[in-house]
């Protein structure tokens, strides 16, 4: 455009009121823009509102939010603009460029069809468009496609090769934790992942002992404790409001490593700045960006429950390459685990989240059979409570009519030592010994069967699902297949459940009762709930009146299946049990 030309533009838009849009696909830090940043977006923008004579009267920010038809999430700050447009307080709205705008055209329609209603005028690229012109919205129009048709080539080739990397066993996105990657320092070209010295026995660690059942939020307290650099990568809104109301009296301050206690205590600006942003009402989100650019330290980086549960069943681990859940290379790069103690950890992380009737939380609980002992009038599990101050199990069903309280009840120190005697009893005898004697590799292979048999069958279950909902298979014949299928499912589950029992179970497998005993002691309540669960049956029954019984009158300790022989669950001989 001449002089002329851009004067007569000029004076046709002064006093306009303008909003500036600006946005960006993902956050990676200012360091690692690969496009115009949001705020070299709003500055250009500001250029162009001064060069036109138009007076900026809102910016629209959509940091982090992808325009194309694949976004996960929606652009709040595009729909306010929309609002503002339709309500008649916008006259021009300006952006880096059209993609800026939308990569998508049923977006671009929507916007276009507002902007033309209500007389509001684009401008990207330096140019000015009139939406109710027709050559205007005949080139915005391309521009709109070329950006549609710019994503779906992008989407392809990423596919493309995501899929070729994951059969290649090539990596994607960053190393997980306890790898680390080997380029050639002439090309920068990739050559192979290796395990972090570092890092790796960490893994090797958290591994076995969710596998033994020990509580993972005691691991996470453990490895703060003893100062384990966590995986924490970057800043974290959460880890800014710890920062802004961290004091040196605070609990939580006793587990973790005096040496990051003593960082946090020395960032004494960087607590108060956390502190004066936020009572200013700003998002913590974008403090913690701002952080991230500056590379503040990760003083408040914490291991947690969540993280080491994840580590522990990642297939990753086992040198396992996957894409879109499957696993597409089983060599991909060196295993830091052993399969059987990832199987372990997966069984324990299994048996921790299975649904439990009756709302029963037992996380929570604080008795070790709490939860895992059954009434034997009703068949709901027990929970504790306290009678004179005394701590009880009690059962939750109300007695039968006519009758006062409920099935039955007792004293958790009459309780706990009998079921602990008679499962010491049984640890300690021959028999126990010569269920765990097979080896560990026998062992985890028939866990192995017994999943993927429940799993087979499910399968084929599903199947028969699919052909009832098509209307190919009656009800009647449904019911038939679920007859015979379902119990099968449940047994292949019980068989692989029997079979997956904490390690130290098959360590104290024929030790003496005093050796037990003196183990018992030092595992924690998760650990000892677990062994309980996998290996006895526990019944409590109504006392009556007669509140001088003897325990073994009302309670019951009765082995569960363990061993397989040919497929099929054996109990112990009677006289061999406890």
């Amino acid at each position: 455009m001449d002089l002329s030309g851009m004067q007569r533009l000029r004076e046709s838009l002064v006093g306009l009121r303008a909003g500036l849009y600006a946005r960006k696909s993902a956050y990676q830090g200012k360091h690692k823009a690969k496009g115009r940043s949001v705020k070299e977006q709003l500055d250009n923008g500001q250029t162009t509102a001064n060069e036109l004579g138009v007076h900026v009267v809102e910016q629209f920010v959509d940091d982090d939010r992808s325009a194309s038809t694949y976004r996960a999430r929606e652009r709040e700050e595009f729909e306010r603009m929309i609002e503002w447009i339709e309500g008649g307080k916008l006259d021009i709205v300006i952006a880096w460029s059209s993609t800026r705008l939308q990569r998508d055209l049923a977006v671009y329609s929507r916007l276009r069809d507002a902007c033309k209603r209500h007389g509001v005028l684009w401008c990207y690229g330096g140019k000015v468009y009139d939406l109710s012109n027709k050559d205007d919205r005949f080139r915005t129009g391309l521009d709109a496609l070329i950006g549609e048709r710019e994503v779906d080539e992008m989407r392809d080739n990423i596919l493309r090769t995501l899929r070729s990397n994951a059969v290649d066993g090539r990596p994607h996105a960053q190393a997980a934790y306890g790898y680390r990657r080997i380029y050639d320092a002439r090309t920068g070209a990739f050559i192979c992942t290796e395990a972090e010295p570092s890092q790796a026995p960490v893994i090797v660690e958290l591994t076995r002992r969710v596998g033994n059942f020990e509580n993972r939020t005691k691991i996470a307290v453990s490895f703060n404790k003893h100062g384990v650099t966590p995986p924490t990568r970057h800043w974290t809104k959460g880890m800014v409001k710890k920062l802004a109301a961290w004091h040196p009296s605070l609990a939580e301050n006793e587990d973790i490593h005096p040496d990051w206690l003593a960082r946090i205590e020395e960032a004494v600006d960087l607590r108060q700045e956390a502190r004066d942003r936020l009572d200013a009402d700003e998002d913590p989100v974008d403090i913690a960006r701002d952080f991230i650019d500056r590379d503040e330290p990760l003083i408040m980086a914490r291991w947690i429950s969540a993280t080491i549960t994840a580590y522990a069943i990642d297939e990753r681990y086992l040198g396992y390459r996957s894409h879109l859940g499957k696993v597409t290379n089983k060599e991909a790069w060196p295993a830091l685990v052993d399969k059987s103690d990832h199987l372990r950890a997966v069984a324990a992380v299994k048996k921790g989240k299975e649904k439990r009737k009756y709302n029963q939380r037992p996380g929570k609980v604080i008795h070790q059979l709490s939860t895992l002992m059954i009434c034997d009038i009703c068949e709901i599990p027990v929970n504790s409570d306290k009678q004179h101050g005394y701590p009880r199990y009690s059962c939750a069903a109300p007695a039968p009519a006519g009758q006062k309280g409920y099935h039955a009840s007792a004293q958790v120190s009459i309780v706990d030592p009998y079921v602990e005697r008679k499962m010491f009893e049984w640890l300690s005898s021959p028999s126990f010994a010569r269920a765990y004697a097979k080896g560990d590799e026998q062992l985890m292979k028939e866990i192995d069967e017994a999943e993927a048999e429940a799993k087979l069958l499910q399968a084929e279950l599903d199947e028969f699902y699919e052909e009832a909902g098509a209307g190919r298979l009656s009800a009647r014949a449904l019911v038939a297949v679920e007859a015979e299928k379902l119990p099968k499912i449940e047994e292949a589950k019980k068989r692989a459940r029997s079979l997956s029992v904490p390690p130290v179970v098959r360590e104290l497998a024929g030790a003496s009762i005093e050796e037990i005993e003196k183990a018992w002691k030092v595992l924690d309540l998760s650990q000892r709930r677990a062994i309980i669960d996998a290996l006895v049956e526990v019944r409590l029954k109504p006392q009556g009146r007669l509140r001088d019984l003897a325990v073994e009158q009302f309670v019951s300790v009765v082995p569960k299946q363990l061993t397989c022989q040919r497929g099929q669950m054996v109990r112990p001989k009677r006289d061999e049990a406890a």
